[in-house]
């Protein structure tokens, strides 16, 4: 006893060492985000879809705008604009058998900023009060005139529509109505408004070095007027100006037109311009 306890204090004495006791495997750390993922794959898929659908909508949006806009400020930047001014206005005399002519003396102008390229120059005639075979519109004899070009801030005076003989008789018919129910309103109600004769319009096509059309056009009354008011049309010999009144007032208005309608228009007047007589 006294051995052992005294190897005790000295220390002398050696033990073999505890064995550790192994831990249990560690489980291995669970990866809840990637988890989530692998189990909403489908869902995030369509989500990321619409997302890029509505980024690339976006883009293409802006994209278009940005286009419009180029355009918008190219045809900006190359427009002619076809002034119209109506200097005069005259019916002949008779020729040959029975038959008269009227024609107008234009100013054209390019106002624009850029070149006006065929220039084609047509008019017609709207009667109020008469007709030609179911038609009050007349477009004039021939067909339109050509100018090659004009260019910006340049004139032309070289057009001059004219209408035939069955146009201008139905003209003076036109005339006299409206006389007829002039006096007739100044007897019974003169604060009635005036009944007007016919009305004149002037049509000019255009395109320019982009080949885009334009149309325009102006507008005014029509009228005869003389020394005789109740009996301003011409005799048989005698030559007359037209008239234009002031009032209601002339309009001329210049716009943007495409090929189609332009060929429409000009094909519906020459399907009708023998209505214009010789």
């Amino acid at each position: 006893m006294r051995r052992v306890r005294s190897l005790a204090l000295t220390g002398t004495r050696r033990f073999a060492p505890r064995p550790t006791r192994m831990p249990l495997a560690a489980k291995k750390p669970r990866n809840s985000m990637f988890d989530w993922i692998q189990t909403n794959s489908a869902s995030i898929n369509v989500i990321a879809t619409i997302i890029l659908v509505s980024v690339t909508a976006f883009y293409a949006y802006l994209t278009w705008r940005i286009l419009r806009a180029t355009e918008t400020q190219s045809k900006l930047t190359l427009d002619p604009v076809i002034g119209i001014k109506v200097k005069k206005g005259g019916i002949s005399g008779v020729f040959g058998p029975e038959r008269r002519n009227m024609s107008f003396e234009l100013e054209l102008a390019n106002v624009g900023n850029a070149p006006a390229i065929e220039v084609l120059v047509d008019a017609e005639i709207t009667f109020r009060h008469t007709n030609i075979k179911g038609h009050k519109t007349i477009p004039a004899r021939y067909e339109p005139d050509v100018i090659p070009f004009i260019r910006p801030g340049e004139k032309n005076d070289e057009c001059h529509p004219n209408f035939g003989n069955k146009a201008i008789v139905h003209f003076f018919d036109d005339v006299r109505e409206s006389l007829r129910l002039n006096w007739h309103r100044i007897d019974t109600d003169p604060t009635k408004e005036s009944f007007d004769a016919s009305r004149l319009k002037i049509i000019c096509y255009y395109r320019n070095s982009l080949s885009q059309c334009f149309r325009s056009y102006y507008e005014t009354e029509i009228d005869l007027w003389g020394e005789d008011p109740k009996d301003p049309i011409p005799k048989e010999k005698e030559s007359k100006d037209i008239s234009m009144p002031a009032l209601p007032r002339p309009v001329f208005h210049a716009e943007p037109i495409t090929r189609e309608s332009m060929d429409d228009e000009l094909s519906k007047r020459n399907s009708i311009r023998k209505l214009s007589g010789w």
